[in-house]
C-alpha cells in the first residue's frame, strides 16, 4: 500500500470517527425531558325510586250473599265492602319526596250518583274527597334527605251502604237494572304515587 493510499484511507477513517461523534452532538440537542401519567375518575348514576305495586285489587267477585255470575268477574252492590293493604318502600341517593293522588272515576251510568264511602282506618267514612286528602296526608312525607329510607303501609277501605236513604234505595235500584241491560255502572280506583327529586 502507498503512502498516498494510506494517508487517504487514514482521511476515510478521521472523517467517519467525526461524523459519528458530530451526530451524537446533534442528536443530543434534540432530547428533553418527558413524563406522563394517566389519571381518570368514574361515577355511577344515583340511585332513585319507590316500590310501589303493580295494581291493587280492592275489589272482589263475591262478599257475603253477593256473588259474580262468572269467576273474575269484579262486582259492587250495596252491602258490598272490601280492603287492600299495601306498601310502599324506597330509599334513595338523593333527596326527595313523596307525595300521593288518589282518583275515583264513575263512569256516565251513575249519573251523579257517587255511594261509595271510603275510610283509612276502617272506622271512619268519608266521601270521595275527604279520604283523597286523608290518603294524600299520610302517604305524603317532609323532604327525604339521601340515605333515609320511606316506608309507608296503608290500607284502604270501601263500602257502599245497604240503606242510607229511600232515595238512595230508588238510586241503587236504578244502578242494578242498568246492570241488567248489559250497561253496569262501573266504578274505578286509582292512586298515584310520585316521588320527585329535591334540587
Amino acid at each position: 500500500m502507498t503512502k498516498k493510499q494510506t494517508n487517504r484511507k487514514l482521511v476515510l477513517i478521521a472523517m467517519l470517527v467525526l461524523s459519528v461523534v458530530a451526530s451524537g452532538a446533534f442528536i443530543g440537542t434534540l432530547a428533553k425531558y418527558v413524563t406522563s401519567n394517566t389519571i381518570s375518575d368514574d361515577a355511577v348514576v344515583a340511585k332513585f325510586g319507590l316500590g310501589v305495586p303493580n295494581t291493587i285489587n280492592l275489589f272482589s267477585d263475591s262478599y257475603t250473599n253477593v256473588k259474580a255470575d262468572a269467576d273474575g268477574k269484579k262486582i259492587i252492590a250495596p252491602g258490598t265492602t272490601g280492603q287492600y293493604k299495601f306498601e310502599i318502600t324506597g330509599i334513595s341517593e338523593v333527596a326527595y319526596k313523596v307525595s300521593a293522588e288518589v282518583t275515583v272515576t264513575y263512569s256516565e251510568e251513575w249519573n251523579g250518583y257517587t255511594p261509595l264511602e271510603f275510610s283509612i282506618n276502617g272506622t271512619n267514612w268519608t266521601k270521595l274527597e275527604d279520604f283523597k286528602e286523608n290518603l294524600s296526608n299520610i302517604l305524603g312525607s317532609e323532604i327525604m334527605p339521601p340515605g333515609e329510607a320511606y316506608a309507608s303501609t296503608q290500607t284502604i277501605y270501601w263500602k257502599w251502604p245497604f240503606h242510607v236513604s229511600d232515595e238512595n234505595d230508588i238510586r241503587d235500584t236504578e244502578m242494578s237494572a242498568a246492570a241488567a241491560a248489559e250497561s253496569a255502572p262501573k266504578v274505578t280506583v286509582s292512586i298515584k304515587v310520585t316521588a320527585a327529586q329535591i334540587d
